[in-house]
């Protein structure tokens, strides 16, 4: 056995890889101004003997990152230009469900392990509206402007979780402070992730990799974690 298959095989044994991404087609639900996804043939394989896809979607479309750019504006980062640190890393995710209209707030940090440098996603339960319209109805859950700041002084580098934006409607038509006050501690946001509840309470290696979009905003991201499985019992659920 070489060594290149020889670590690739002892890697597939050390962790168990979870997928914390929408799957992107005609049904995935987009916010009211962003242009839905499609996808068409662009090139036929009865024709040229392959196929090439054309992509039309927004950059928010299903699970995606938002860059200080989005709602800063210029003068900062866009998703090429952060450090690709700052996309993967030690994460956590806590299970705190909340109603429409009920915001993410200080105390829905009690009692979890959240250390410097972390990448802290929250599951509400708004990911089972997913695959439909219903993800973008109603008060969907935003995070406190309050929060933030907590998060940040607690020295974590990357937030987000299951919802359709980490600031609610009546916070977007208000200025958007949870996206600015992130945006200007240079912190990507994650939204839009599935599957956090075979996370939750756990503590695991996160990577949410954008496109190298020039100028972007935004970017789609395959988003995965990864669950140390050598010594399970070394890694036990805590109290989330």
């Amino acid at each position: 056995m070489s060594l290149l298959s020889e670590n690739r095989a002892n890697a597939d044994r050390a962790f168990r890889v979870v997928d914390l991404t929408a799957v992107l087609n005609d049904q995935i639900p987009c916010y009211p101004t962003d242009p839905p996804f499609t996808r068409s043939w662009h090139v036929l394989l009865s024709e040229h003997g392959f196929y090439v896809s054309k992509l039309q979607m927004g950059a928010h479309s299903g699970t995606h990152v938002d860059a200080p750019l989005h709602f800063l504006g210029d003068g900062f980062p866009d998703v090429a230009g952060m450090p690709l640190q700052l996309f993967m890393g030690e994460a956590i995710a806590l299970e705190r469900p909340k109603q429409p209209g009920e915001d993410l707030a200080v105390a829905d940090l009690a009692g979890a392990d959240i250390r410097s440098g972390d990448i802290v996603l929250f599951r509400t339960g708004w990911d089972k509206r997913m695959a439909s319209p219903a993800f973008f109805q109603d008060e969907w859950p935003g995070l406190q402007p309050s929060l933030i700041e907590e998060l940040i002084r607690r020295g974590v580098k990357a937030i987000g979780g299951d919802i359709a934006s980490v600031d609610s409607p009546a916070a977007i038509a208000a200025g958007a402070p949870a996206h600015k006050l992130a945006g200007r501690a240079g912190m990507p946001i994650f939204e839009a992730l599935v599957n956090l509840e075979q996370v939750t309470g756990r503590r695991f290696f996160f990577l949410g990799l954008p496109l190298k979009l020039e100028g972007g905003e935004a970017s789609p991201i395959r988003a995965v974690a990864l669950l140390p499985n050598l010594h399970p019992s070394s890694n036990p659920p805590q109290k989330g």
